[in-house]
């Protein structure tokens, strides 16, 4: 067996198929990191990430500076509009010395723009230009998070004008209060006395990193147009984080080793830098991204490889397990799952339990009710036999055309054994029957 495959076999089976029950705590938690990363890792597969980052880049230099100026302006009605400034130089910090150059010429931008004499027309067009840069954002995120439908156009304008107005007054107020503290005359003498003068020197190195981890977390709670668990979106954002760091780090040792761009570049190696390091920035966004989004559907990705192979193994679990979840509902005269619920208590994919439940649509077991919205079953499930399950998934949607098999040839005879066995086990087996023990733990145990 070659290293490629053993590696192919290792990240498609081995690590998937170990029982974490069986392990130690230490291993067990070293499996589910590297489970998580492994899923991340194997996403540069489909060259997704890449594309979005590059249609964010794309974006961001469409709407950096309108999106600025509305920032600027709101903040400058709570008095910490002179904050902006150095947050923004501290982002570009990676580029070396050109940061300061770039940060001058973006607030010049921003200086430059007259809210005043707009008008009506150039206002609004100022907001959009802003809000389209969150609205792709969005789109990014609900994509990793296999969301098919955004936000209403009533939701986004609340969100996203809250986003704009509240979000940054928030952090910047945070940072404005950290610079306070740090000038404070109490603060000042304890830093002179031991062991307080070591730890606030230790936490005031650790602040930064915790805003950062902070304002990632907040970013992939609340852009995607999905329910995000607060633990999966904190492992994103300290995953991003620390990615920030030590990716920043490098590109400022790239960006001081890089001497010869200039003479190859001239003036546009300035702009050359400063769309590399968005563009890398940009990824790091969508890699924690990843990081929340398997988080919290640890099965996900092996759950996707799975489907893609077609297996009917897969497909018939998957089938009765919604059927399975939507019985126990039923039976106790809850109202219609929304499809959300229905992927969470499965801790599956919303897109796979979406498509599932199509079929399910389709062959007559589930229905889709308006009011109140959601999927619910369609008749009660001691009147669902499986064997009518399992052939749904095999033949798909009614009328199904079967081919007849005969007894002539060994083959055919060997196949109308096996379904004859199948059908033997499965007679009068339901849905019900199914339903007997506890519904199904809420697991997004890696």
């Amino acid at each position: 067996m070659t290293r490629s495959t053993r590696i192919s076999q290792f990240t498609k089976q081995d690590l998937w198929t170990k029982d974490l029950t069986t392990m130690s705590l230490l291993r067990r938690l070293g499996t589910q990191a590297l489970r998580l990363a492994t899923a991340v890792g194997m996403e540069f597969r489909h060259r997704l990430l890449d594309a979005r980052a590059a249609g964010l880049v794309y974006t961001t230099l469409l709407s950096l500076v309108p999106f600025l100026a509305v920032m600027f302006s709101v903040l400058k009605a709570f008095g910490v509009h002179h904050v902006i400034e150095p947050f923004l130089a501290q982002a570009l910090d990676p580029l070396g010395p050109k940061s300061r150059e770039i940060t001058a010429t973006i607030i010049g931008f921003v200086d430059n723009i007259k809210i005043g004499v707009l008008g009506v027309a150039g206002i609004a067009g100022l907001f959009y230009t802003a809000f389209s840069l969150i609205d792709k954002m969005e789109q990014a995120l609900n994509a990793i998070w296999q969301v098919k439908q955004g936000r209403t156009w009533n939701r986004k304008f609340a969100d996203y004008l809250s986003a704009v107005l509240v979000g940054p007054v928030l952090v910047f107020s945070a940072f404005g209060l950290l610079a306070s503290l740090q000038s404070n005359t109490l603060v000042q003498h304890l830093i002179g006395l031991e062991p307080f003068g070591t730890l606030l020197v230790w936490s005031g190195e650790m602040v930064p990193f915790l805003m950062l981890c902070a304002v990632f977390t907040f970013f992939y709670k609340m852009i995607p147009n999905t329910h995000v668990q607060v633990r999966s979106a904190v492992v994103g954002g300290v995953s991003a984080a620390i990615l920030w760091i030590i990716v920043g780090e490098a590109f400022a040792k790239f960006v001081a080793a890089s001497a010869n761009y200039s003479a190859i570049y001239s003036s546009f190696a300035v702009l050359m830098l400063f769309l590399l390091w968005l563009y890398t920035g940009w990824m790091i966004v969508l890699i924690g991204a990843q990081f929340s989004f398997f988080h919290q559907y640890p099965t996900a990705y092996l759950s996707r490889l799975l489907w893609e192979q077609g297996t009917y193994v897969f497909r018939e679990q998957l089938a009765l397990k919604v059927l399975r979840v939507l019985g126990h509902h039923y039976l106790k005269g809850d109202r219609p799952l929304k499809l959300p619920e229905l992927a969470g208590e499965l801790s599956m994919p919303l897109s796979l339990v979406e498509e599932e439940v199509e079929r399910l649509i389709e062959n007559g077991f589930v229905g889709r009710l308006q009011e109140p919205e959601g999927v619910s079953l369609i008749k009660s499930p001691d009147l669902i036999f499986v064997k009518e399950v399992l052939d749904s998934v095999r033949n798909g949607t009614p009328p199904w055309v079967l081919p007849h098999l005969g007894t002539n040839d060994p083959v055919s005879a060997l196949l109308h054994r096996r379904d004859k066995a199948v059908e033997r086990v499965l007679a009068g087996e339901t849905v019900h029957s199914l339903l007997q023990d506890q519904p199904p733990s809420q697991s997004t145990e890696l």
